[in-house]
């Protein structure tokens, strides 16, 4: 039995405000990613590399995994990311995030493109990730903020 299924895209957009000025949200997005980023593999070391072509991924004693790549940046501004986000077969992943100042905080802006055989499941739980990462970079950059 051969059974096929029919590439599916979709996008998800999310904003969140951040009780936080634009320079603590941006460091705490690219610096410190591993100490807010709720999503693993193994709870290994999740890191960064702030640079275009650098790595998004997890290490862990004995393997990692490529989460995606850093496909466009603009100094605290706009980070895009690009791979399969561990998820497997032939799927690709596009995450942005934007930062916009607003009074004494920041308004982040994210847009999340998803390409490949995707499941329904999936699909939902992209959708309630996302805001569960940007619930988790809020919290960090606000207490980074206070602290």
């Amino acid at each position: 039995m051969v059974e096929t299924q029919v590439p599916v895209a979709f996008e998800v957009l999310a904003e969140v405000t951040v009780d936080a000025p634009p320079e603590v949200v941006w460091r705490s997005l690219l610096e410190d990613v591993g100490e807010w980023w709720p999503h693993s593999f193994r709870h290994g070391r999740i890191s960064l590399e702030p640079w275009v072509g650098g790595r998004f991924l997890e290490e862990w004693e004995g393997g990692g995994a490529l989460y995606a790549v850093v496909t466009h940046l603009v100094q605290g501004a706009r980070l895009t990311i690009s791979g399969a986000m561990g998820m497997q077969g032939a799927r690709q992943y596009v995450k942005t995030y934007e930062l916009e100042p607003s009074g004494a905080g920041t308004v982040v802006r994210t847009t999340a493109s998803t390409l490949g055989d995707i499941p329904d499941d999936l699909r939902e739980s992209y959708r309630t990730g996302g805001l569960e990462l940007l619930e988790a970079l809020r919290a960090h950059a606000e207490a980074l903020a206070t602290g």
